[in-house]
């Protein structure tokens, strides 16, 4: 069962500018983006999680050690569970989602009552290792979910929430994002928070290398003979699946390097009639306001003369039969998947010659496919259930499939070993 317990977080000195010192997550951090962060402030924790130098490893302890002695970065006397709100805005539409941090047990992904829903490679794992090696801490949250339709959690926190958080902040400037966090030490909450997750299972969203990493960290220190009981937990943050404020984004495709008049003489053949209803659409607004129709089976081809053409799915059934055997319906039932293991197979595209470039953002999609050989495929996104019913399925969901929004602040609450 999911064991939970609170710890002694590090926060960054409160006399200081958080806004300018937090960053997303390493690994959606472009080269620019760390550029901009390096510039922002010199104690901004890019300098922890994607520092610039050489032995950048190195680097980062040293950072680490000199912020945690000058006071820079300060531990909180008194172990906690801290509430980590994020306000934001998403199609002029207001939202809050509302999680705890705290320690989480490591268990064996899939084995107990964690469960993945992406594949992971191994050059990141290697690199957060060695960062986990050099540091001894964690200055990020793995992002799990759990179901929870009483919303008991939520209730819990109404109750024992102070009324002035540590910090409350927009970041990035000018995004209408704003990251509120609250340090609770009431013995009462902290009992019913660890009582509540006994016997719920978790769902990682976001941090599956960092995850994996933490169990690699554990062996790594029993092999030595140096594990400690804190190594048998990480950093994580929760979040209940049933709640509004927890949104998935469409990451759109982007094909570049294709023929666009003979991607249209196959869109209108028989071999698409077969499968699809199709129509054209002759606005962006229409092209929105089509896909927000369906929850699935709905995908979008953009700049077919300027155009857009939108292919509706007539019967799964028919299409599924076409799917490997081996896949799970709940993977089957994805659009990513038809897209990718049906539609470019009717396309006859040689996905190592034609490039994929990935975005959330609708517009970019659209700008990107005004080039003579690019072509963008416009997505919904999958639901939170399909995340939930593709992790108990056993197998992973395909590359690039769920993008949670927004992204979870670094150096926003730490933890050392």
């Amino acid at each position: 069962m999911p064991e939970i317990k609170p710890f002694k977080g590090l926060i960054y000195n409160l006399t200081l500018p958080i806004h300018k010192l937090v960053a997303p997550p390493y690994d959606v951090i472009s080269d620019e983006e760390r550029d901009s962060l390096y510039m922002l402030h010199p104690y901004n924790v890019i300098r922890l999680i994607l520092n610039k130098d050489e032995n950048r490893y190195e680097s980062a302890k040293g950072y680490f050690e000199k912020w945690l002695n000058d006071g820079i970065i300060v531990e909180k006397e008194k172990e906690a569970i801290f509430v980590y709100e994020q306000e934001f805005e998403y199609e002029e539409k207001g939202y809050t989602r509302s999680g705890i941090i705290c320690l989480m047990k490591l268990e064996e992904l899939g084995k107990g009552n964690v469960f993945p829903h992406e594949k992971t490679l191994p050059k990141p794992k290697e690199d957060r290792f060695n960062l986990l090696k050099a540091t001894n801490a964690q200055f990020d949250h793995i992002f799990g979910i759990y179901s929870d339709p009483n919303f008991v959690v939520e209730n819990i926190i109404k109750v024992h929430k102070p009324k002035q958080p540590l910090f409350d902040f927009e970041f990035p400037a000018g995004s209408k994002i704003k990251h509120k966090l609250y340090e609770i030490t009431d013995e009462n909450f902290i009992h019913s928070i660890i009582d509540f997750f006994k016997t719920i299972p978790i769902f990682i969203a976001d941090g599956h290398h960092r995850y994996e990493t933490g169990l690699m960290f554990r062996d790594y220190m029993r092999s030595l003979s140096l594990e400690r009981d804190e190594h048998n937990y990480i950093l994580m943050y929760l979040t209940n699946m049933e709640s509004e404020g927890l949104m998935i984004l469409p990451t759109h495709r982007v094909l570049t390097g294709v023929d666009k008049e003979n991607l249209k003489k196959k869109l209108f053949s028989e071999d698409f009639g077969k499968f699809f209803d199709i129509a054209e659409i002759d606005t962006l607004d229409e092209l929105k306001s089509f896909m927000r129709k369906f929850t699935r089976g709905v995908f979008g081809v953009h700049q077919i003369d300027g155009k857009s053409i939108v292919l509706k799915i007539k019967d799964y059934n028919v299409i599924e039969q076409s799917l490997a055997p081996e896949l799970p319906q709940a993977v089957k039932n994805l659009d990513v998947t038809i897209l990718h293991e049906f539609i470019f197979r009717l396309f006859q595209f040689d996905l190592e010659r034609v490039k994929i470039i990935y975005t959330h953002d609708f517009k970019t999609a659209v700008e990107l496919s005004k080039q003579s050989d690019k072509i963008s495929f416009i997505l919904n996104p999958p639901s939170v259930s399909d995340v939930k019913n593709v992790s108990l399925s056993g197998v992973t969901m395909p590359q690039k499939s769920t993008y949670f929004y927004p992204k979870l602040l670094s150096g926003i609450v730490m933890r050392k070993f």
